[in-house]
């Protein structure tokens, strides 16, 4: 959230919720010519010599022609091959093509949204799973949508705009509801488009610090870098309205960053109920 939307969320994420209703992807030729022949054939004098003169000229084009028709038939033999190879080359390059968008289709991840069942949140997404303690219970869908379209009452155009380009998954208060937990999803694209691919870090300043000077915050610690089972965060941590408030930010993928927002709960107890998943 930026500047005074952050206090109005804030306000709205203590108040009792109930349901408000939904008001709201070629080859050479022959070596040697027949007609080549013909320079074999004796020649002598008178008729005898014009016969066979004749009889030779009648068989050098008899052996021309049968050399036309081997040799057109041979042509049309390479030809229908040519294309026989060409109809399997471009079978074998639409295969692997098909092939290629398969694995390209079942490698991009699509944002889903996760689900909670009494005191645990689970997102494949983001590929983890939250466990609170028995008392808790988040929120059931109708809920929280109640809780995530509230605050829109009271912003400007503008702050709408920007508010709706993160989606909360999950909310969750308990111990007389002073400890809390919210679950958001981001899109950078939507909301940074000439910047799509912000750091993390940076993304929780703007978000987490940035905010209107009348909120005091105060014990400021982070951006921080810290290992949860294995995955990298980013943590800060501070003080607004008495209680501390410690935020943990991860990219998922290009399209979202997951900022999970706690208050009244310690990192190290909040970090050791986190378990990773898929």
């Amino acid at each position: 959230m930026k500047k005074n939307t952050f206090m109005i969320t804030l306000a709205a994420a203590l108040c009792a919720l109930t349901s408000c209703g939904r008001e709201l992807s070629s080859f050479p030729d022959m070596a040697a010519s027949p007609s080549d022949n013909t320079k074999a054939v004796a020649i002598s004098s008178g008729n005898d010599n014009n016969a066979a003169a004749e009889k030779a000229s009648e068989k050098t084009t008899e052996n021309d022609n049968t050399a036309k028709t081997e040799k057109a038939a041979e042509e049309t033999a390479i030809d229908d091959n040519s294309s026989k190879a060409e109809n399997t080359s471009e079978a074998a390059s639409e295969i692997v093509y098909e092939n290629k968008e398969k694995s390209e289709t079942a490698a991009k991840k699509e944002f889903t949204k996760g689900r909670a069942d009494g005191n645990v949140y689970i997102s494949d997404y983001a590929g983890i799973k939250l466990t609170l303690p028995e008392e808790a219970s988040f929120l059931d869908e109708d809920n929280l949508y109640t809780r995530y379209m509230m605050p829109t009452r009271f912003m400007s155009e503008e702050e709408r705009n920007l508010y709706m380009t993160s989606v909360i998954d999950a909310s969750v208060t308990y111990d007389e509801a002073v400890k809390c937990v919210d679950v958001w999803f981001c899109n950078t694209k939507q909301r940074y488009p000439e910047t799509p691919d912000i750091s993390v870090e940076e993304f929780v300043k703007n978000d987490e610090l940035d905010n209107d000077p009348e909120i005091e915050l105060t014990d400021i610690v982070g951006p921080e870098n810290v290992s949860i089972c294995g995955e990298n965060y980013v943590r800060v941590s501070y003080t607004a309205f008495s209680v501390r408030h410690v935020t943990y930010a991860r990219r998922i993928d290009d399209d979202y960053i997951m900022e999970i927002r706690t208050s009244g709960i310690s990192a190290d107890d909040f970090e050791s109920r986190v378990e990773a998943i898929g």
